[in-house]
């Protein structure tokens, strides 16, 4: 009797430590790439406002850019407050030819490179990307995605999973070409609930550290996205 009694209690236990939500990665791997797929950039408008700041040996350059999305085609709109010189048109149309619309969407392709799922410190459930899918991260002039991992923070509301934030790092010192090799790059994209209730990109912040033929140097980037 008193077996049967304490097999019930111990299983009780066991539903009460588990982890809200389904914790198997598969299903909720798919969940979230089905509502990735679902986000269509041309069907949203946005104003991008990045700061970007470098600095190094006798360096300390602060840039701020505004572009624009319009669900068709992109617009650079200033440049430090003034209107964008042709350079800075002529590195504005290079980097959107090699740059695909940020946004949720985007998502799809990098979860499911998604191979393992834990909780973190606060019991939020994180999927892990071991290594980002090819086209994932890019500079102006190379495709940087090999060399960095990825981790998920998964949140859900009404039942509905959804990633909270994405945080990608570098897994291994890299060169970035013949001259710069990348020692340091964090990148991390945090994601809102529209007033439709789909999350979209709010906010990202970068941080990048390397040395140019032994001379060190870095770059922070802070960007932000306001929705029309």
């Amino acid at each position: 009797m008193g077996r049967a009694l304490c097999l019930p209690l111990l299983a009780g236990l066991l539903l009460a430590a588990a982890p809200p939500g389904d914790f198997r990665l598969e299903p909720l791997r798919e969940a979230i790439i089905s509502d990735a797929r679902a986000a269509d950039p041309a069907a949203m408008a946005f104003e991008r406002t990045t700061t970007a700041i470098r600095r190094g040996p006798g360096i300390n350059e602060k840039t701020v850019t505004v572009e624009r999305w319009d669900g068709q085609r992109w617009t650079l709109l200033s440049v430090n407050g003034k209107a964008p010189s042709p350079t800075a048109l002529k590195t504005f149309r290079k980097a959107i030819s090699v740059n695909p619309v940020p946004g949720y969407h985007r998502l799809a392709a990098l979860m499911a490179a998604a191979s393992d799922i834990s909780l973190d410190d606060e019991g939020r459930q994180v999927m892990k990307i071991p290594v980002l899918p090819a086209g994932s991260v890019r500079t102006d002039s190379a495709d940087i995605s090999q060399h960095l991992s990825g981790e998920a923070v998964i949140a859900t509301t009404d039942g509905k999973p959804w990633v909270a934030r994405l945080k990608v790092r570098a897994r291994e010192d890299f060169k970035l070409n013949l001259l710069i090799k990348v020692t340091n790059f964090e990148q991390t994209s945090d994601y809102r609930l529209g007033p439709d209730g789909r999350p979209r990109l709010a906010a990202q912040s970068a941080l990048s550290k390397g040395n140019l033929m032994g001379i060190a140097g870095g770059q922070t980037d802070e960007v932000t996205y306001a929705y029309r």
